[in-house]
């Protein structure tokens, strides 16, 4: 028998071993994965890049890579560091870079995702919806300011270490490289950000129909301007109607339409520059800068006004649910039930039956424990009803201690039934809350098409008192 357990317990202990040894085989195949994929998109990103190259040079003026890999970083945590490496060595040496200055720029790219990830991490309130002025501030800040700053630094450190580049054009070579993950990560972060790290939301027919007027109307002017034939005094004019739109796509559409909308407006304006595309360009360097500068802007006042009427939402949709329910119980508020009570009046859904409740006794617990605790007896009665009623049934907080519930479609027989189960919940909460039990006194009425709801309110509310009187007699 002693064996018997023996031979148990060592198989257990086999057991949790390899049970151990699997979940850590299966964690790093996970992180191998995961620095596949980054890697792959990274190498990808890179080649959308070579779209975008100026004719005087053969490197583009975004990296698109250096948006992605932030947005991976942020997505993903630091386990997608590995992945941001690797497709950065990869796209270094297949462009016969030498394998020295591809590891010295490939660690300059993993320190312009870490530190800015870093320090964006330490931050609670940072959204990946980018809802909130802070989370811009903190993604502009450290993703398209110092982070570009610190790989673009390495980056010359190493050029000048290995004497691949003289020391009077390493100035030159930090603006630009910073330029261009700057702008990476301004036009292509925030995008990935939002539809990637955020479920997507619900629109109904008009918003759609909205959200679809305005992106066409965007896309439609920007690519009306880089492929019309019209005069340049002409495209310059139209072009600043090109402002309002970007603020009323802002206003209007939630950050995913407008991200969007950024996107391909700021890519389409990016290829423009890089081509020579409309009277807008004639490829000097002060029309690219001018222009680079006009688009960072446009971005970044449209991310701060999105999120601005993100949080002006979401203080209407606030205020709007305190305007019909109490703040303690959640339930419905008397406000609402008299804006229900009229609207029923006046329906089809007869019979309509009403419950009067009231707490027995809550005074005495207020007295005795507090009104903490009685709060919390008001709070288990809600959670109790909640639990028991249909949604399209009208739960309200009438006020101190009573509440009042609407059941439309109910005729008195299943009237008296939700009565029984009510009670039949209370005495299960009860055995359960020995301490804190729930005792609560109803009455009901159910009101007939042509009949009167107020007259039936008074006789719930009316048969309610009775009990309670009845239960003091007891």
């Amino acid at each position: 028998m002693e064996k018997e357990k023996d031979s148990i317990k060592w198989l257990l202990i086999l057991d949790g071993y390899m049970d151990k040894d699997n979940r850590t085989t299966n964690l790093i195949a996970l992180n191998v994965g995961k620095s596949v994929i980054v890697a792959a998109i990274y190498f990808l990103a890179s080649l959308i890049g070579g779209i975008f190259r100026l004719d005087t040079t053969t490197i583009p003026i975004i990296w698109p890579q250096a948006g992605a890999a932030l947005a991976a970083v942020l997505l993903l945590g630091y386990t997608a560091l590995p992945g941001v490496f690797f497709g950065s060595l990869t796209i270094a040496l297949a462009a016969g870079v030498p394998l020295q200055f591809s590891i010295i720029n490939a660690f300059g790219n993993i320190m312009a995702v870490y530190i800015p990830a870093y320090f964006i991490f330490q931050q609670k309130d940072f959204s990946k919806l980018l809802e909130n002025h802070g989370s811009i501030l903190l993604l502009v800040f450290f993703g398209v300011i110092i982070g570009p700053l610190i790989s673009a630094m390495i980056n010359i450190t190493g050029l000048y270490s290995l004497q691949l580049t003289p020391i009077e054009s390493l100035p030159s070579i930090l603006g630009k490289r910073w330029l261009r993950d700057a702008l990476g990560v301004l036009v292509f972060s925030p995008f990935l950000l939002v539809w990637l790290g955020n479920p997507f939301p619900r629109f109904n027919k008009e918003q759609i129909i909205e959200e679809l007027a305005i992106f066409l109307s965007v896309v439609g002017l920007v690519l009306f301007l880089f492929f019309s034939k019209i005069h340049s005094d002409a495209v310059y004019s139209i072009s600043f109607l090109i402002i309002p739109l970007i603020i009323w796509a802002s206003i209007r559409t939630k950050i995913h339409g407008s991200s969007l909308i950024n996107f391909i407006t700021t890519l389409i304006f990016l290829w423009g520059i890089t081509h020579n595309q409309s009277f807008l360009f004639n490829g000097s360097s002060l029309p690219y800068l001018t222009f680079v500068f006009i688009i960072c802007t446009m971005l970044i006042t449209s991310l701060i006004i999105s999120a601005s009427m993100a949080k002006l939402r979401i203080s209407q949709k606030s205020l709007s649910y305190l305007s019909t329910h109490d703040t303690l119980t959640r339930l419905y508020n008397r406000l609402f039930f008299e804006t229900e009570f009229k609207r029923l009046e006046k329906s089809r859904l007869f019979p309509i039956s009403i419950i009067m409740a009231d707490i027995d006794r809550l005074k005495d617990v207020n007295d005795t424990f507090g009104h903490p605790t009685g709060d919390q007896v008001l709070i288990n009665v809600a959670s109790l009803f909640s639990e028991v009623f249909r949604q399209e049934d009208i739960v309200s907080r009438f006020g101190g201690d009573e509440f009042v519930i609407l059941l439309p479609s109910t005729n008195a027989a299943i009237a008296k039934k939700i009565i029984k189960r009510i009670k039949k919940q209370i005495s299960s909460y009860n055995r359960k809350h020995v301490d804190l039990p729930i005792n609560i006194s109803m009455g009901v009425s159910t009101a007939n098409q042509g009949e009167s709801l107020k007259g039936h309110l008074k006789n719930a509310d009316k048969l309610m008192y009775q009990e309670k009187q009845k239960k003091k007699r007891e």
